[in-house]
């Protein structure tokens, strides 16, 4: 941003990714905020965020988005994540038909 814009505070939204295990919702989440794709596994425990600046028609927006644990043990836990959501991302494995 320029010096002119410095005051100007960005909008947030608060953007939840759901879906099965394993599906790419953690490689989503850090391709966008890390600009790299990394290719070792790890499974979400509970919940993880990582903010992500943009600038739209000059406009700041910060958007929040939520990683939620694909686990069907962290099921009820993450459903108290999605209050106060503008977004939504639905992510599933298309070569895994039981992740649709």
């Amino acid at each position: 941003m320029d010096d002119s814009n410095q005051d100007i505070k960005a909008k947030a939204f608060k953007v939840i990714i759901v879906g099965p295990q394993a599906v790419g919702k953690s490689s989503i989440l850090f391709r966008l905020s890390q600009a790299k794709f990394n290719n070792a596994y790890v499974s979400t425990i509970g919940i993880d965020f990582k903010t992500y600046m943009a600038q739209v028609e000059g406009k700041p927006y910060s958007l929040q988005i939520w990683d939620t644990a694909g686990q069907e043990k962290f099921r009820a836990l993450t459903s108290t994540y999605y209050k106060g959501s503008q977004g939504c991302v639905c992510v599933f494995d298309l070569s895994d038909p039981t992740t649709i």
